[in-house]
């Protein structure tokens, strides 16, 4: 590149060259685009000399031969999150993750062996012939392999691995609930315990106070006896001693900590029995996953709880992976030892695969040392990666091809339809038994807050005027017990119904359907039991506390939130599929049609257009507005202007002003016209025509002046003086 340099006055100019570094950069540019070229003209010969043809990349290359094969350790479907109960144990602790279990899995289900783990939808790319050679069957290759099926199989996982979250809360929060004491860890300092709350008031309050509140009642009494009234003294005699013997009976010596643990192993042993009777008819004897021996303990509570869970988790996921017949027990007749339980469940396809997908509490802990735990965690991982090819080739030997082809994920769309439905059924199953498990745990406390009340009501209930406080305690206390055994009661009936409809040769939707029914008829006897139509009524009771009514208060807003969430008010769904389709109609009008049908009026006006309209004519109306008091605002001042005018005097008649309005403008009075003068009455004889006698004048109808908005004022008084000072 050229440039010329300004030269200096005086001296000539000199050219003088330059290298730009844009022009090295373009310079290096062409030398590697040329090199480029040279390198893919060679690899294009090289390409282009016969050979035999093949495909540079495969299927199989990006795809996994199986998915989800590999065994689930402690920790997935929020496991950690929400813990279980320890129902198998008197002690009812808390699990979070894995816990250490003594004695053989058949004591325990499969829920409480594995939780969560190991529901995951496994796929494989291996077509059944090819799964059927060896033990482990021969590795998928060529045009065997389905990238989209991986895909798709992926995302029905991750929606029902969704559904896993919510049943595995719903059943930590029922188990919760459940356990007769599940408050135990507020009993402890404030109910039980030599120094609790519940003592001090007794000792420091009530026992204090009795004399007191007999000598008022004895004061009461010697007013009753002075008036004749004795029905009326010796019921306050006996009502004062009742309360006295009675309180302090169920006070001392920790007596009420003994009623309310009898009460509520009572009604937990009955809800139990209930569940077990209702749950072994409908599911002939309990099948797997949930089959316990006889003499287990606490059967009938871990049967719900696992009932929970082949309902909600199990049998979907079991749909899922073999199609229609895992609806129901499938028979496994393969050999090796089965580590997850005896009798129906070792024979049971479904818990196999289960069981091979997982480690199990207990094979969680074979070793107590953390060494040996992480190796043979290792050891296991790889065991059960080979029993899962074990099994693969089982199903591809004994079961159809329409089985093998459903298990291999080879139509992930019913995975994806079963995901979406098991998410569905699990928050409208979830959400009552959280409902009823918020209750029960509502009513708990309900029950822990009167007991530490009872003795300041019943020093103040000594009084025999004072009744209506402890007959409305007692009524509360007595509502909360027959509430938590209703809450018990109507879970049952929720989960049989759940139960029955699950195996149901029905379309999905109609099971949907038929839950949502079952759910509004539960919340429908769930508000009347709220409502007290099944508890004793007390004469005379009042609830001055406040407590059971604001219980019930907040159940019966609990309960109407579910059931605004499970059935919407009346015509909403009809309102939101109109509104949605007129949406579309217009929204298709506008874009291709521009617009045709709606100007013809055959389709309304949709509600942005009413919404622009309207803000068109509110703009519009405050436009005039501000108009119209602009134009008031100068007619007041013309007003004024003409109002000073008059009162000087000076009247300007030759041009108005321009603009100015001329109605306010000083009119003359209007003249009244002269009278006629009175005329001589003719005679008879002169009588002239009608037409020609002259008419009397009546003045026109003239327009009233308008009224003056403000009187004149009269002009000053004239000085008599002259200017010299004189009168």
């Amino acid at each position: 590149m050229l440039t010329r340099i300004r030269p200096r006055p005086g001296r000539p100019t000199r050219p003088r060259t330059r290298r730009s570094l844009r022009k090295a950069l373009v310079s290096t540019g062409v030398a590697a685009r040329a090199m480029l070229f040279l390198v893919l003209a060679v690899v294009a010969l090289s390409f282009s000399a016969p050979q035999q043809a093949h495909a540079l990349f495969d299927t199989c290359d990006w795809t996994s031969d199986s998915i989800d094969q590999m065994a689930d350790m402690p920790g997935p479907a929020a496991e950690n999150v929400f813990p279980s109960v320890k129902q198998w144990d008197g002690k009812r602790e808390l699990v979070s993750g894995a816990t250490r279990m003594d004695g053989p899995a058949s004591k325990y289900t499969l829920y409480e062996l594995s939780a969560m783990r190991g529901l995951n939808w496994s796929s494989t790319q291996q077509s059944r012939s090819q799964a059927q050679e060896g033990e482990r069957g021969k590795p998928a290759g060529g045009d065997d392999c389905s990238l989209q099926n991986e895909i798709y199989n992926s995302i029905a996982q991750a929606i029902f691995d969704m559904s896993k979250i919510v049943s595995r809360a719903a059943i930590s929060i029922k188990e919760i609930s459940s356990n007769p004491s599940p408050l135990a860890a507020l009993y402890d300092g404030s109910v039980s315990g030599d120094d609790s709350v519940v003592d001090r008031l007794n000792n420091g309050v009530f026992k204090l106070a009795v004399p007191t509140m007999i000598l008022l009642t004895g004061l009461w009494v010697f007013g009753k006896w002075r008036k004749g009234d004795m029905r009326e003294v010796w019921s306050g005699v006996g009502w004062a001693a009742f309360v006295v013997i009675a309180v302090s009976a169920f006070l001392v010596d920790g007596n009420y900590v003994t009623v309310v643990e009898k009460a509520d192993s009572g009604i937990a042993q009955v809800n139990a029995a209930l569940t077990e009777a209702v749950l072994d008819g409908s599911v002939n004897d309990v099948n797997p996953p949930c089959d316990l021996p006889a003499n287990a303990p606490q059967r009938g509570m871990r049967i719900s709880s696992c009932a929970m869970y082949d309902t909600l988790a199990f049998r979907p996921w079991a749909i899922g992976q073999f199609g229609d017949p895992g609806k129901d027990r499938m028979e496994y007749k393969g050999g090796g030892k089965c580590e997850f339980g005896t009798g129906k469940r070792c024979t049971d396809l479904r818990a196999k695969q289960v069981s091979v997908q997982s480690v199990s509490n207990i094979e969680y802990y074979q070793n107590p040392s953390q060494a040996e735990i992480e190796q043979d965690a290792k050891d296991i991982i790889k065991a059960k990666e080979n029993q899962y090819g074990e099994l693969r080739n089982y199903i591809a030997k004994n079961e159809s091809a329409r089985v093998y082809e459903q298990w291999a994920g080879h139509k992930p769309a019913n995975r994806i339809s079963i995901g979406v439905y098991a998410l569905v059924a699990s928050l409208i199953v979830g959400l009552m038994v959280i409902v009823l498990s918020a209750l029960t745990l509502l009513w708990h406390a309900v029950t822990l807050i009167m007991v530490i009340l009872l003795p300041l009501v019943a020093i103040i209930s000594i009084h025999p005027t004072q009744q209506k406080l402890l007959r409305g305690w007692w009524q509360t206390f007595v509502h909360s017990f027959v509430l938590r055994a209703g809450f018990g009661v109507i879970l049952t009936i929720l989960l049989l119904f759940y139960q029955l409809i699950l195996p149901l040769q029905v379309p999905l939707g109609m099971q949907l359907l038929m839950l949502l029914l079952v759910t509004v008829a539960v919340i429908t006897l769930l508000k009347n039991l709220l409502s007290g139509k099944f508890s004793p009524q007390v004469a005379g009771a009042d609830d001055a506390l406040g407590v059971g009514e604001a219980a019930g208060a907040a159940g019966g807003n609990l309960t109407d939130k579910a059931a605004g969430l499970v059935k919407p008010k009346d015509g909403t769904m009809g309102r939101v599929a109109g509104r949605v389709a007129g949406t579309a109609a217009r929204n298709v009008d506008r874009r291709l049609l521009g617009a045709r049908f709606q100007r013809a009026g055959f389709l309304p006006v949709g509600q942005r257009e009413q919404r622009q309209a309207a803000y068109e004519g509110t703009r519009m109306t405050h436009k005039n507005y501000r108009s119209m008091v602009k134009e008031n605002k100068q007619e007041r001042e013309e007003a004024e202007e003409a109002k000073r005018t008059r009162r000087t005097g000076r009247v300007s008649a030759a041009v108005p002003n321009k603009g100015a309005d001329p109605s306010a403008a000083p009119q003359p009075t209007p003249q009244q016209p002269a009278q006629p003068q009175p005329q001589p009455r003719p005679a008879a004889t002169q009588a002239q025509p009608p037409a020609q006698q002259p008419s009397i004048p009546r003045p026109a109808a003239q327009p009233q002046p308008p009224a003056p908005s403000a009187p004149t004022p009269p002009p000053p008084p004239r000085d008599p003086r002259g200017p010299s000072g004189r009168v």
